[in-house]
Parts: C-alpha cells; structure tokens; sequence
C-alpha cells in the first residue's frame, strides 16, 4: 500500500502528528485534517496538504474527502484513511460532546470513506475500549470484547462504540483496528501523560500511589504499529499496540527513579480507593476538576492490562522497552525551563 495517499483525521495530535512525520519519511502524502484553528506549525514539512474541519460539521468534513479523493485520483493512486480524531475527557459534562464527536463523528467518516471510494481505512481505536481485567495476573488480548460499553466512562464507552461501527462495517469497507495502550512521548503538551511526567519531575504527586494498573507504549512504537496496521492488517482484525502492562506503584516508582524524586512508599489499599473515588464525585457537584475527576480517578483503581499478540507475531511490530523509551522520554522534558504544567 505504499503508493497510495492517506488522509490522516486528527493529524495535529498527540498520535496523529507523528503518524504523519512518518508516513512522510516514509514518502507518502498525508493530507492532515484537522480542526480550523489547529496549531500546524510543527508538521508544515511533514504534510503533503491541509483539510480544515470538524467531526460535528457533515458537509466541511464531506468537502475535505472529496478533496483528497480527487488530489489521489489525480496522481492515479488510491486514498487510505487514518481515522484518530477523538475527543479526550473524563468530565460528565463532556459526555454528550464525547458522543457527538467519537461516535457520531467515526460514522460520518465511515461513511465518507464509502462515498469517495476510499481504499482502506484504519480506525485507531484505545484499550480502554476493551475494559479492565478482574485480576492482576490477567491481560487481555486481540480478540477481547468491547466491554469498555459496561464503564460508567464517557470515554471508554464512546472509543468502544465507535469500534463497534468501524467493525460492523468490514463487510462492505476495508477497515482495521488499531488499540494503542496509554502512549507516552516527549511530545503533545496536553497528553495525560505527559502531564503526569511534569508533575513526577515536579515532585507534585502524592506518597501514594492509585491501586491499579495501566498498559503503555511509547509514542513513536504506536505511530509505526498504526501504520503497519494501515498498510499490512488483515480486513476486520483489532491490533493492540501495548509494550507492557504495570502496576501504577511500580511506573511511578521507575518515573521517581528516573527523575531523581523520591519513589512512593505504597499503594492506596483499594477500599480506601473507592472511598476517595465517592468522595471526589460529591465534590464534583460544586467544584469541577479537569484532570481529577470522578471518572478518571475510578479507572485508576482498574486493571488494564493487555497483551499485542497479534501485532508482534503477524506485523513484525517490535516495540522497544518502555522503561529505556521512559528513561529518554524524562531526560528530553528535563531540558524544558521551566517545566510546563
């Protein structure tokens, strides 16, 4: 599939934009879509052509396919889609937005895709979709169902929705899955994760650390299993693209230690957790968090632990270490001054 162009959604995101610096290493036009007032500046090298338009608006987003059908057909080459744009929240205030964008938006785009006669398209989808595991011993793989739809989460049970539809529609389009874990990168100033490395350099987080676990991959390895999904997956399969699975305690620990901080003394007893977790959701009627949330704090007391059989045995995708891509990753921010927050 080397030859075709790829229209990426979201190209100016955490994931999308390295999406798009590598397939532009790798020769292929991207035409980046992405909504009107984008920051750009950092992929005008990268991006074969820009595409202004939101998820929400049906006929800015059916103009920005038509012109990356027609600019494909003009060179005599297929058009291939990478659809990433998603809405990130854990506020209840968001949800109807989370709907709107994640599920209805991935529609639109399926549709689209049908209409202009797109070749493939590769939906990047999450593991929270798949939900949590019982026990800490467990990791779920590939072929898991999506029971992200049972979370009280916006965000996983949009993500597990959207997947739904890209699935259902393997009969009559060329989809794959791609499921990134929790993607860490140097990059990307409003990612979960990179704000949580700012405050481990900080020394701003508590003694404690939450009960449970999460499933990481670093920024570049996601960006090349999506691709690798996009050019050589097989129609209608889900690929996870997951290095490894950690105890919270355990990743803050290696952070600290990289970092130069203090590790954390433990963990906070699960009980303890839910209670905290009660507590924050009475404290969310008057005072509304952005980070901290009733939402999000309740999935850190979760197990999302996952194994990316397939990716690794059918795609060749071999993600480097976590813990040395963690060691760089803290080392680059370290030269940020001052550290943002």
């Amino acid at each position: 599939m080397t030859g075709a162009h790829v229209l990426v959604t979201g190209g100016t995101g955490f994931v999308g934009a390295e999406v798009v610096r590598l397939l532009g290493a790798r020769g292929r036009e991207a035409h980046v879509l992405c909504r009107p007032g984008s920051d750009r500046s950092t992929l005008r090298a990268a991006a074969a052509g820009w595409l202004a338009a939101d998820l929400e608006d049906e006929h800015a987003l059916g103009r920005a396919f038509e012109s990356a059908a027609a600019s494909a057909r003009s060179r005599g080459v297929p058009l291939d889609v990478v659809h990433l744009a998603a809405r990130i929240s854990y506020r209840r205030q968001d949800r109807e937005l989370l709907r709107r964008v994640n599920v209805e938006g991935t529609r639109r785009v399926l549709a689209l895709a049908s209409a202009v006669g797109v070749r493939r398209l590769c939906h990047v989808s999450s593991v929270v979709a798949l939900g949590p595991v019982a026990r800490v011993d467990q990791e779920l793989d590939d072929d898991a169902p999506l029971a992200g739809r049972e979370l009280d989460c916006a965000y996983a049970r949009t993500k597990a929705e959207a997947e739904a539809l890209v699935l259902a529609a393997r009969d009559t389009l060329d989809v794959v899955v791609a499921s990134p874990a929790v993607v860490f990168g140097a990059a990307g100033s409003a990612s979960n994760s990179l704000h949580f490395l700012r405050r481990v350099l900080r020394g701003t987080l508590g003694p404690l650390s939450p009960p449970g676990s999460i499933s990481v991959v670093c920024l570049t390895d996601a960006a090349e299993g999506i691709i690798a999904v996009l050019e050589s997956g097989v129609r209608g399969q889900r690929y996870l693209l997951s290095e490894s699975a950690w105890r919270l305690h355990e990743l803050l620990a290696l952070a600290c230690r990289c970092a130069g901080r203090p590790e954390p003394r433990g963990s906070v007893p699960l009980p303890l957790w839910r209670a905290l977790v009660g507590v924050a959701a009475l404290a969310d009627r008057v005072v509304h968090s952005e980070r901290a949330t009733p939402e999000a704090l309740a999935l850190l007391g979760l197990h999302f632990r996952f194994r990316a059989r397939r990716a690794r045995a059918d795609l060749g995708w071999a993600p480097r270490p976590f813990a040395h891509c963690l060691g760089e990753i803290i080392a680059a921010l370290r030269t940020e001054a001052p550290a943002r927050s």
